[in-house]
């Protein structure tokens, strides 16, 4: 008698996960990418480590600087002991005068665009500044004392290597000519998340928006506008790479004041309005460049101003980047075009008073 085996198949055990869409201030997000993840992380690890170094590194008008400001609220959210501190590169240089003037209280420092730190000071003071640095919770004999550094950079390539490591690091651009120094930074296993965050960025600047795919098959996608409030950042921890969004401080805040942050606004008042401004700096820089620094300004704030044309122009050379025929060093020597970096010169300065409150 044959004897007939019934097989019955089972389900498959692995669970399908979905990504949750949540919603923060009103506005639909998805759960694993909140910038508060990062945050979380980088608030437990200075329970830990007196000393965290935090590196923004991307293009101009890319976001860094909000972000740095993000983090750094949201960090004293957590816990208000810490205080903020905005520096430029001068700061970082004479880092111990720097740390000696500040209270004994926690500390968040951020410091501002460093792209130029060893052009406009040399090397001499970079290999003090690395002294420095390793000995700082230890500058004041204040160890109990907890800071966290937030450093903003043009190109993570062009950094020396002890700046270049940090305990955290978010990227808020990548030009396709730069996918290759990420992977070999990241590591070879993070290449699909590196070409799609070029793909994202890419799409930021040409459409205003950027969208996630949702399964493997890229059928559904979830779609955020930039910088209303969200921008896609890539994220590493010194474990591993992820993607996170990060709103406008402003919008996080709701008009509402913050007065760890207020409270670090200089307490100064311009001595004119805004019609002596204008005769002022006018005169002093004249009104065309005047003009092209307002219009930087405002793109570093989301707010695109260039004609049509421009901004055409703009998206048709992207499309040559997308397609790898040029890149963006090559373009920029056929024009002329160099990184530059300056001071405001001694006779540029605005002159300021103290604000009566």
């Amino acid at each position: 008698m044959d004897t007939v085996t019934r097989v019955i198949p089972r389900g498959s055990s692995k669970k399908k996960t979905k990504k949750i869409v949540i919603k923060w201030n009103g506005v639909k997000m998805l759960r694993n990418q909140s910038i508060n993840a990062c945050v979380d992380e980088i608030f437990e690890t200075s329970k830990s480590m007196g000393f965290l170094k935090i590196n923004l590194i991307g293009a101009s008008s890319s976001g860094k600087t909000v972000l740095g400001k993000v983090l750094a609220h949201q960090l004293h959210t957590r816990d208000p002991t810490f205080e903020v501190h905005h520096f430029e590169d001068k700061d970082l240089i004479d880092f111990k005068t720097t740390i000696q003037n500040l209270s004994r209280n926690n500390q968040i420092l951020i410091f501002d665009d460093l792209s130029g730190l060893v052009a406009n000071f040399g090397k001499k003071a970079l290999d003090k500044l690395k002294a420095e640095l390793t000995t700082v919770r230890h500058i004041d004999g204040n160890e109990d004392r907890k800071i966290i550094m937030i450093l903003n950079f043009h190109s993570q390539k062009t950094l020396d290597k002890f700046l270049r490591i940090s305990n955290f690091t978010f990227y808020t651009d990548c030009q396709l000519e730069e996918k290759g120094y990420l992977e070999e930074l990241l590591g070879k296993r993070e290449i699909k998340k590196i070409d799609l965050f070029a793909k994202l960025r890419s799409q930021s600047r040409m459409y205003h928006t950027f969208s996630f795919p949702l399964s493997q098959q890229h059928k559904d996608f979830f779609t955020y506008k930039d910088g209303n409030p969200f921008r896609v950042v890539l994220y590493n921890n010194g474990l591993s790479t992820r993607f996170v969004v990060s709103p406008q401080l402003k919008w996080i805040l709701q008009g509402k004041l913050c007065q760890i942050c207020d409270s670090e606004e200089p307490s100064l008042k311009s001595k004119i309005n805004l019609d002596q401004f204008k005769i002022d700096v006018d005169r002093k820089f004249t009104k065309g460049i005047v003009k092209r620094a307002v219009e930087l300004r405002l793109l570093r704030n989301g707010y695109y101003t260039q004609p049509k044309r421009v901004q055409q122009c703009e998206k048709y050379i992207a499309r040559f980047f997308e397609n790898k025929e040029i890149n963006l060093e090559e373009l920029a020597e056929a024009y002329g075009l160099s990184e530059r970096t300056t001071r405001l010169f001694p006779d540029k300065q605005p002159e300021f008073e103290a604000r009566d409150e």
